[in-house]
């Protein structure tokens, strides 16, 4: 079958990067679901059985689309059998359409729980910290913090570090949000945060006295796009580095992020890393230059210390077992 042209334009918008973000990604590819249900030309004359294949065929081009989005992945999962699960009597396509568009808006809405209950999981753990570093942005990592950070006294010092996150500046999306809530953020370039969690060098041995940024490093809180069973994960390149860090710094590494996002396929496949345009770490490079881009990177479940999830802190061992618990039906 032939994806509708809109529908490729959303395809086309999570390539570039212009939709980025474990969610927005999961959005909006029910979007273009929804886009392709509203449409009767695209299922016209067709028998029920074709119209449910080609509503997944439209989902698998759109949640495909980038290959580290299990979330994604795993909320077209979530519509096509529990839609078979709970309407198996439905054989009219336009009622089809609808009991469709519900079961994807109760999906976004266990997302936007999940997340909620993430949050308050952090909050009710780590609030007694005082010195945190984060890479990339994640919203989920961002309003953790946030939360953390509205549980201390006035006058009670704490510090947020930040990474840049190269070559898209992710990281300051994560500063610009906090400081936007009136929370100093020191922002480090990315080769310099491996030191500064082991502790060789001290802001204010180089900047002078700005903020309290001389408190150690309590906690590293790092979001994650692929949870691997394995008790490993995808993230944003740069965080491997990170991981060794805390590892050899004996400084805990958090990965704050729902069950959702955990990839089954990685029980007997390899994961596959993401590349993106060379041009976006070097636009004109020399000839005889060559430039990889990797996106991601595997943080193998060694240096993580916990899982920080909906359903409390889970160490990595346990991963498979919670969520065989809780989402069956990610099989």
């Amino acid at each position: 079958m032939e994806v509708p042209s809109n529908i490729k334009q959303i395809i086309s918008d999570i390539e570039s990067l212009k939709i980025q973000g474990a969610t927005a990604v999961a959005e909006a590819c029910f979007d273009g679901i929804k886009i392709y249900l509203k449409d009767s030309l695209n299922h016209k004359g067709k028998n029920y059985d074709v119209f449910i294949s080609d509503v997944e065929k439209v989902g698998l081009s759109l949640v495909n689309a980038r290959p580290n989005e299990p979330l994604a992945r795993n909320g077209l999962k979530y519509l096509m059998n529990t839609y078979k699960i709970k309407f198996p009597e439905i054989k009219d396509i336009d009622t089809a359409c609808e009991k469709l568009a519900v079961v994807m808006d109760d999906f976004i809405k266990i997302l936007d729980s999940t997340k909620a209950q993430i949050v308050k999981v952090g909050v009710e753990n780590f609030h007694n910290i005082n010195g945190i570093v984060t890479h990339c942005h994640s919203s989920t990592v961002e309003n953790m913090i946030k939360g953390i950070v509205s549980m201390k006294k006035e006058k009670e010092w704490f510090s947020i570090v930040a990474t840049e996150t190269r070559p898209r500046y992710q990281g300051r999306i994560t500063a610009s949000n906090l400081a936007k809530a009136g929370i100093e953020v020191l922002l480090i370039a990315d080769g310099a945060v491996e030191s500064f969690i082991s502790g060789e060098w001290k802001a204010s041995d180089i900047m002078g006295k700005w903020g309290d940024w001389d408190i150690p490093v309590d906690a590293v809180f790092i979001g994650c796009d692929q949870i691997n069973f394995d008790g490993s994960l995808i993230n944003k390149v740069g965080s491997f580095g990170i991981g060794l860090a805390c590892h050899f710094a004996s400084k805990p590494l958090y990965v704050v992020g729902s069950l959702l996002k955990m990839e089954p396929s990685s029980i007997y496949l390899k994961p596959k890393i993401e590349m993106r345009d060379p041009k976006e770490v070097w636009d004109e490079a020399p000839e005889k230059v060559l430039v990889v881009n990797p996106a991601f990177e595997v943080v193998p479940h060694q240096f993580v210390t916990g899982f920080v999830t909906e359903f409390g802190i889970i160490k990595p061992e346990d991963l498979e077992e919670t969520m065989n618990k809780y989402y069956e039906w990610m099989w």
